[in-house]
Parts: C-alpha cells; sequence; structure tokens
C-alpha cells in the first residue's frame, strides 16, 4: 500500500509568514508538536514545537526561525512501512507527503496510518493468530504455511520479529478461523513451539493445556 493511499490534505500546513503564536495554536488545535511549512506547492521544512517555545518573540513570523525547519519527507508511491520506519526513526508525529514532482501533497499522520496498517495485517478479517517461536535458522515458511493449508485453513497475514537477548524469532501468524485446535496440534506434532493463541474462541485455557487435551482425546 502507498503513502499517497493513506496521507490527508486536511490544513495542516503553515506558512512562512504565519506568526510563531499562530503557529504554536494551529499545533494545540491539531494536538501535534509539528507542522509542514509550505510555500505554494514547495514543501520548505518540518517546524517543531520546543523551536517554536524558545524563540524570543511570539509575534515574529516563521521565516526568522527557517534554520531551524527539518527537511524531512517521503514521496506518495513509498510504502506505507517506509513511512512507519520513517516517523519512528525521526520522532514525527506528522510526515510530509510529495509528488514525484517535488510538490507538496499532504501529510501523513498517525490515525490516517493506522486503519492502513490494521487492513495489511488483516485486522478488519475475523480469524484466530498463532504465536510461535522458532530458532533464526528454523524459519522454514514454505513448511509452515502448507501445514496450515493442510488444515483447509488460509494465512491472512504474517510477522517476524527478533526475540532480545536470544537465537529465536516470534513468528504471528493470522489466519482466517477461529477453531484452529487441530491446526494446533498439527504445528505441535511437527515440533513447532506454540506459545499462544488469540481470538480462538477460548480465552481462558493455557495453549499448552488446550494441546494435551486434544492428544489425550486423540488416543482415545
Amino acid at each position: 500500500m502507498y503513502i499517497a493511499e493513506a496521507h490527508t490534505q486536511v490544513d495542516y500546513e503553515l506558512k512562512t509568514t504565519d506568526s510563531i503564536s499562530y503557529a504554536l495554536n494551529k499545533m494545540s488545535e491539531l494536538h501535534t508538536h509539528q507542522l509542514p511549512v509550505v510555500d505554494q506547492h514547495s514543501f520548505l521544512g518540518i517546524i517543531q514545537e520546543e523551536q517554536l517555545l524558545d524563540a524570543i518573540d511570539e509575534d515574529a513570523s516563521l521565516a526568522s526561525l527557517s534554520m531551524h525547519f527539518r527537511f524531512l519527507y517521503l514521496y506518495g508511491d513509498q510504502h506505507i512501512y517506509d513511512a512507519l520506519q520513517f516517523m519512528t526513526a525521526h520522532h514525527l508525529d506528522i510526515l510530509p507527503v510529495l509528488d514525484k514532482d517535488n510538490h507538496y501533497v499532504g501529510i501523513l499522520t498517525a490515525n490516517s496510518l493506522l486503519p492502513q496498517l490494521n487492513e495489511i495485517l488483516g485486522n478488519n478479517e475475523p480469524g484466530a493468530i498463532i504465536v510461535l517461536e522458532l530458532g533464526k535458522n528454523d524459519v522454514s515458511f514454505s513448511h509452515i504455511a502448507h501445514l496450515i493449508e493442510s488444515e483447509n485453513t488460509r494465512i491472512i497475514s504474517t510477522a517476524v520479529r527478533e526475540i532480545a537477548d536470544s537465537t529465536k524469532v516470534e513468528m504471528t501468524i493470522k489466519v482466517n478461523k477461529q477453531n484452529i485446535a487441530s491446526l494446533v496440534a498439527s504445528l505441535w506434532r511437527f515440533d513447532y513451539t506454540v506459545t499462544a493463541t488469540f481470538n480462538d474462541g477460548n480465552p481462558d485455557t493455557d495453549i499448552k493445556e488446550r494441546y494435551d487435551i486434544l492428544m489425550n482425546y486423540l488416543n482415545l
């Protein structure tokens, strides 16, 4: 999904002729610590609240603070994952978005970013979540996908993160079913460690306990 599909054109822009007090009031109104400064369609940079608060004369124009503008932006044809990484790395509340001709077209906010991430991760669809713990060198997504599909279940989304101070990774898989007892049992049988499940219709039972109950049932 492209940034252009998520950016907003709400009036967040400031002009260099705007006063520092006006910019502070606008930040307060919009609940943000940064705002873009724009001249027509030319992006001049981001001004931060701390620079405004440090200014001696609140009646002065933003032009007097131009040396403090942060020239941070992304293009509309970049992926929203780029936006998430960029905003986190630079501690941004807002992300200016430019088109291929370097014209300012709007901004991306957390509020406009989150629904798009929610859609990409498949959180709009019902289903259960399975969390696996794997060795960094033991991640075979094709085999895991085959096991899941063999249970007539479809993968909606996956995510992998490294577990700090270990040689393990955590794989989170969302599937399109909530009744996943047989799927979990299949994963355990192939020595995959299922550390947690969510939204599977049985929130009060430990995952290992559920597996043991199922195995006892199958051994009857």
